[in-house]
């Protein structure tokens, strides 16, 4: 369902709805870093969702506050359409921002996932998001990072991994 309001509607605005669903109050900086969408973007599109109902803007001192309006129709029916995203997803919209050329999923289970990343990725920031994912969802995520080459040979020998299913392919 997400996949087809991409295609209908801005995915920027896709991703900053689905960051927002649920949260009390959030906001612009921490949506941008989630996201990786420009703080302008981001403060562009909380203007659209407070002029829909589905944000309100507070102020406490100098700083800006957003909080979701539940009560809202429109918030209602968004709800509907855009569902959490699970933390495999989450993890591969942020990996694909970096310099990823493929994501594989090896292996899941409940609590968690193995991955294959293909490309010139640096392993540390790819730890550094595993931790991240691990820490607010208790979801571990291990992951194995190779460079184009690197998984050209692997395969050429013959000794690929079993690939279940792909999460993003650029």
């Amino acid at each position: 369902m997400q996949e087809i309001l991409k295609n209908i509607f801005d995915e920027k605005i896709i991703d900053v709805l689905s960051e927002v669903r649920g949260k009390k109050t959030i906001g612009v900086r921490e949506v941008s870093r989630k996201t990786k969408i420009p703080v302008s973007t981001v403060h562009r599109i909380f203007k659209k969702l407070i002029e829909a109902d589905l944000l309100k803007k507070k102020k406490i001192g100098a700083t800006h506050f957003y909080e979701v309006n539940e009560q809202s129709k429109t918030y209602k029916l968004l709800e509907k359409l855009i569902p959490e995203k699970t933390p495999i997803e989450i993890f591969t919209i942020i990996v694909s921002k970096e310099k990823t050329e493929e994501i594989y999923l090896l292996d899941q289970g409940e609590d968690r996932a193995s991955v294959l990343i293909v490309g010139n990725v640096k392993t540390e920031k790819i730890q550094e998001i595993c931790e991240a994912i691990k820490k607010e969802f208790a979801y571990s995520i291990k992951p194995l990072v190779l460079t184009r080459s690197q998984y050209e040979n692997m395969n050429s020998l013959n000794m690929g991994p079993n690939v279940k299913k792909i999460l993003y392919k650029k």
